[in-house]
């Protein structure tokens, strides 16, 4: 048998029989069922793409609003609350200087570990002179008239009669403020008085929970002999006398925490309002009870305990639901009613303000006016019981409670 190529190499012929080349596919065309997994292959992983870009764009828009901390603390965030799903999935009002992803750890902020007092008095609570009551007032770092008429009035030394025999330390907290000048016309005030504290935070509303935290701090580091704490506002006149003899009928001085007790308040979910509260900050229909920040008394084995539970208690802007509600709580500490106590403004009636302990939203000048008739001893009057508000009705201060029932008493 022989095979012969034609003369151009081309064709074949076998026995005579003439055999053409096979025509391939063109070499891009392929199998078309190969092509088709390669189409697909290569959606699924754009589409997983998109789905990776899209999943880290959602971490980092938030992340990157919050970084800041809050109101200009400077810490870096956490995701804390619900799923960060949540967030998109049922969109609600942040808090300023608080958002979603703010970190409501407090050891990031209270430094438990450091020292973070920029100012403190030298002499305030030496071994061999510690108070057997401290007040500490919280105060506004450009409230310097609120503090001068304390110092004039309630708080001057001359003039306590009745517990001279008895130690008694009045102080002042502040934060920091972004302005330069204000700090350093609080250096030149202490400088004069040697009565102030300021602990290194920015001073602003919502940062109330950091300075009381930091007033725990300080207190249990710096004065832990002393036997009785209270904490109060520049915008409330103490009488001392009636506190001390109120602290020194007590039984014992130890498991104290009274104040003006309220019970059964709701968070107010309303973002416009100055106390409003978002849910992913607390989630609970009512808050625990827990006694008006505009004063409180506790011995100081409370102030241990309270500050303890605070370095593990997620942070709540509202510093006294939190610290003798929230804390209270977690340390199984119960806050006590004490009807001297009161977070509304009392009327100017002499007989009324010489039974009270405290009274509430008292300018500079009435100071002055309720000091200079408590000193007059020439009025007498009839014994009054101290009117204890009701705790009912809507929206009073942050917080709005029930209508009078049966389940909303204070016990």
């Amino acid at each position: 048998m022989e095979c012969r190529p034609d003369v151009h190499g081309v064709n074949f012929k076998w026995k005579g029989v003439l055999l053409l080349p096979m025509e391939l596919p063109p070499a891009a065309t392929g199998n078309p069922i190969h092509n088709a997994r390669g189409k697909m292959s290569f959606i699924r992983r754009l589409g997983l793409g998109c789905i990776v870009l899209a999943f880290l764009g959602l971490l980092y828009v938030p992340a990157y609003h919050s970084a800041q901390g809050p109101l200009g603390i400077g810490e870096v965030t956490s995701p804390s609350g619900p799923s960060w799903l949540s967030r998109y999935l049922e969109p609600v009002a942040e808090l300023h200087g608080w958002t979603f992803n703010t970190s409501r750890n407090l050891n990031s902020y209270i430094h438990p570990q450091d020292n973070t007092t920029v100012l403190s008095p030298d002499d305030s609570c030496t071994l061999s002179a510690s108070p057997y009551l401290l007040i500490v007032v919280c105060s506004a770092v450009d409230h310097q008239k609120q503090r001068i008429a304390i110092r004039d009035t309630w708080a001057s030394a001359t003039d306590m009669s009745f517990y001279n025999s008895t130690s008694v330390k009045v102080l002042f907290l502040l934060g920091q403020s972004e302005n330069e000048t204000l700090n350093n016309l609080v250096l030149e005030e202490n400088q004069e008085y040697g009565d102030i504290i300021q602990e290194r935070f920015i001073d602003a509303y919502n940062n109330l929970t950091i300075k009381s935290v930091m007033l725990l701090k300080w207190v249990t580091t710096n004065c832990p002999q002393a036997t009785y704490l209270m904490k109060t506002d520049d915008d409330m006149y103490i009488n001392v006398d009636n506190l001390i003899k109120a602290l020194k009928s007590r039984q014992r001085s130890s498991d104290t925490l009274i104040g003006s007790l309220i019970c059964n308040a709701r968070p107010i979910l309303d973002p416009k309002n100055k106390w409003y509260t978002p849910k992913y900050m607390f989630s609970e229909k009512t808050y625990p009870n827990y006694l008006s920040g505009t004063g409180y008394v506790m011995s100081l084995d409370v102030a241990v305990k309270l500050y303890e539970s605070a370095l593990s208690t997620p942070l709540l802007h509202l510093e006294d639901v939190y610290i003798t509600g929230l804390c209270a709580r977690r340390a199984k500490l119960r806050p006590v009613d004490h009807p001297g106590f009161s977070y509304a403004q009392r009327k100017l009636d002499f007989c009324v303000l010489k039974s009270a302990i405290t009274a509430h939203r008292v300018d500079t000048s009435t100071m002055h006016t309720i000091w200079n008739k408590l000193k007059n001893s020439n009025i007498t009057c009839q014994e009054k019981k101290v009117t204890v508000q009701h705790r009912h009705g809507r929206n009073f201060g942050y917080f709005s409670v029930k209508k009078r029932s049966t389940n909303n008493r204070c016990v």
